[in-house]
């Protein structure tokens, strides 16, 4: 008897903490996305539940004025533009990574290329 209690608290406190872990976007997806647009216009979201809210959230922060928007889940992204309006974007498991491959992908057609947004998901 004394065991079945003991197991039972067990795996209470063990499935409490693995609901702490998941996050305000649960177990399967944290979207994120990352948009940019005329004039300097930049958006971003995280933690968000659909590819829908990531998008809305990330035109609002963009004054609705992002032409260019991407959406991805569990991972981080970024935007790099280029002075000509080449541009490059890039998911990546980290902020650093992201930034890099979005500049790689940036100067294959454009020059003087700066990263425009990040933003991670998880």
């Amino acid at each position: 008897m004394r065991f079945s209690w003991i197991a039972g608290a067990a795996l209470t406190l063990i499935l409490g903490a693995a609901q702490a872990q998941a996050g305000q976007c649960g177990y399967k997806y944290c979207w994120g996305a990352v948009g940019f647009g005329p004039g300097g216009a930049w958006g971003y979201a995280h933690g968000q539940r659909s590819a829908q809210q990531a998008h809305d959230v990330a035109q609002n922060g963009c004054g609705w004025a992002c032409t260019e928007m991407r959406t991805f889940y569990n991972a981080c992204a970024a935007i790099a533009v280029a002075d000509n309006g080449a541009w490059g974007w890039a998911t990546e498991k980290n902020r650093e990574l992201a930034e890099s491959s979005a500049m790689n992908y940036c100067m294959d057609n454009g020059f003087n290329c700066r990263v425009r947004v990040w933003s991670c998901s998880r």
